[in-house]
């Protein structure tokens, strides 16, 4: 749980300090004001990346030659301090006074989701953005899930840059055997995962949107045949595109809606709505498990949402134990949430309203 965050040169952000409720914190302030920035350089300690770009120079202050964010993490019976700095293109981490080599060991402590404006786009885009919002969520219950996962890329890089220098057959074959066994386990954690998850994602979703609603979970490869068969039917194919077109790296979800495709059945705001019940649902999840809070981000609700589906994301936030940081550019936005603490922001400048 964050007790506080400290931010320098993000976006329009010179510096800032936000002493965080554990419960839920307000944030109003105009459009580009630096709502959605705080948020963003937030989700980017606890992910490693921002949810708006995939460009890191793109989030440094007109001028600045890198960007910083600290947060005090209460773990357990104690409070590490977490950091990040961002300075021609490398970005360092450091937990609890020591560096380490990745975001992922702040990530571990700090789970973070957000709800945007942009959130609909998990069902109208590709399969990436679902992939890994549901990688978010085996990461923080399955210990094992992260290593495999980092087995199976560094062979399926192996195997793609074996495609690419024309090698043969054989020569491309050679990495399958770790992706088989590295990618087997990847899809055996995922599929115990979201078979978990369902039932939490089928209960908000009726109560967000009305109607059936679910998710399928596809693999990455053909029903019916081993990961193994899969690499070689598709070995000839592969070298012809010079890249990998079956595995764990190509599992997706899809969501159904009375037994219809979301994305081409619902509008954009159930579309919003749907989605956020995902992220729910995983939040949701956890708390039936036992494990810490976690943090959970809306950017704006009210965007795009007429005031009876407002009304239900709300009420759904309401019931999920979770730590909440909340954006709105007026006051009335954040009616119902129980706010206990709140910031005024104007030009990415934060002043403390209660």
């Amino acid at each position: 749980m964050l007790s506080r965050v400290d931010i320098e040169n993000f976006r329009c952000i010179e510096s800032a300090t936000l002493e965080l409720s554990p419960r839920a914190t307000g944030i109003v302030g105009s459009n580009g004001s630096g709502k959605t920035s705080v948020l963003e350089a937030i989700y980017f300690l606890g992910h490693g990346r921002s949810f708006r770009t995939s460009q890191r120079e793109r989030l440094l202050r007109t001028g600045a030659r890198d960007f910083r964010v600290v947060a005090r993490i209460a773990v357990a019976e104690r409070t590490l301090v977490a950091g990040m700095e961002y300075a021609a293109g490398t970005t360092r981490v450091h937990l609890a006074g020591q560096p380490v080599s990745s975001l992922a060991e702040i990530a571990g402590i700090l789970p973070i989701q957000v709800i945007d404006p942009g959130v609909h786009r998990l069902i109208e885009e590709g399969s990436s953005r679902r992939r890994r919002l549901m990688d978010w969520g085996v990461f923080h219950v399955e210990p094992d899930f992260l290593r495999s996962w980092r087995r199976y890329q560094r062979a399926l890089q192996q195997r793609n840059a074996a495609l690419r220098a024309l090698q043969g057959p054989a020569d491309v074959a050679t990495w399958e055997g770790e992706l088989i066994a590295s990618g087997e386990i990847v899809d055996r954690l995922r599929r115990t995962y979201v078979e978990r998850l369902e039932p939490h994602f089928q209960r908000l979703a009726a109560s967000m949107i009305g109607g059936q609603a679910r998710f399928t979970y596809r693999r990455g490869w053909p029903g019916g045949v081993s990961l193994g068969d899969a690499y070689a039917d598709a070995r000839p194919r592969d070298l012809r595109l010079r890249t990998s077109s079956v595995g764990p790296h190509r599992a997706d979800l899809g969501f159904i809606v009375d037994d219809d495709s979301a994305r081409d059945r619902v509008s954009r705001g159930q579309q919003k709505m749907l989605a956020s019940a995902f992220v729910l649902a995983q939040l949701s999840l956890r708390a039936a498990e036992g494990a810490p809070p976690a943090c959970l981000m809306l950017d704006d609700p009210a965007a795009e949402l007429d005031v009876d589906n407002l009304g239900k994301l709300l009420r759904a936030v309401a019931e999920i134990p979770a730590q909440l940081i909340v954006t709105s550019v007026q006051e009335r936005g954040l009616e119902g949430l129980a706010i206990e603490r709140m910031f005024h922001v104007k030009q990415g400048r934060f002043t403390p309203m209660v």
